[in-house]
């Protein structure tokens, strides 16, 4: 069940105020590679204002979370492979979100991914009570949009030309899932 903040693999933890999160941040937001195939920022070396400022903002989502891997001999300090949030898109009582994720380089490619949004999606359709869960990526990341929409998100719209990287323009894929096609794929109840 989502309300336990544990999947299958993965533990979700909240964002701390200490030098291994603030650390963690950083790194994230240094890293060119993935910072470039997962947001619209410029991408730029980051500082302890944007850790801070990213920190701020994280905190203040509807649901923010680290995802992270247990560590059986430590497990006070599980090891952090990414996060994932939800930011209100309207007023709270229309209750839409827009999902961010991102798990690091070295992490990617063995699931972490599918299964952290799969338990988001369980918590916020099932604990949240949210209707609507959107998600984006630009044209130029095709494993991303292929991954969401096996997960059950459907194409809602295209941004064109909204993201410069590398010398040319890129578009934004807009995706959505609502409850009902959420319970649908995962949430069927045995009768």
């Amino acid at each position: 069940m989502a309300s336990s903040f544990r999947s299958e693999r993965l533990m979700y933890c909240g964002l701390e105020d200490t030098p291994r999160d603030k650390a963690f941040i950083h790194s994230i937001l240094s890293d060119r590679t993935s910072s470039e195939n997962a947001t619209n920022y410029l991408v730029k070396p980051a500082s302890s204002a944007d850790v801070d400022s990213f920190m701020r903002g994280f905190r203040e989502a509807f649901l923010g979370v680290l995802v992270c891997i247990p560590n059986p001999s430590a497990p006070q300090t599980p090891s952090i492979i990414g996060y994932v949030n939800l930011q209100h898109t309207t007023h709270p009582h229309h209750r839409s979100c827009t999902m961010s994720i991102r798990i690091v380089p070295a992490a990617q490619g063995r699931g972490y991914g599918s299964e952290a949004i799969k338990w988001v999606l369980e918590w916020g359709f099932l604990v949240a009570g949210l209707h609507r869960v959107s998600i984006g990526c630009f044209s130029f990341n095709e494993g991303a949009r292929r991954l969401y929409e096996r997960l059950g998100f459907v194409v809602e719209g295209r941004t064109r030309e909204v993201a410069w990287k590398n010398g040319g323009w890129h578009d934004c894929i807009e995706m959505g899932m609502l409850e009902g096609e959420w319970r649908e794929k995962y949430f069927k109840v045995e009768g």
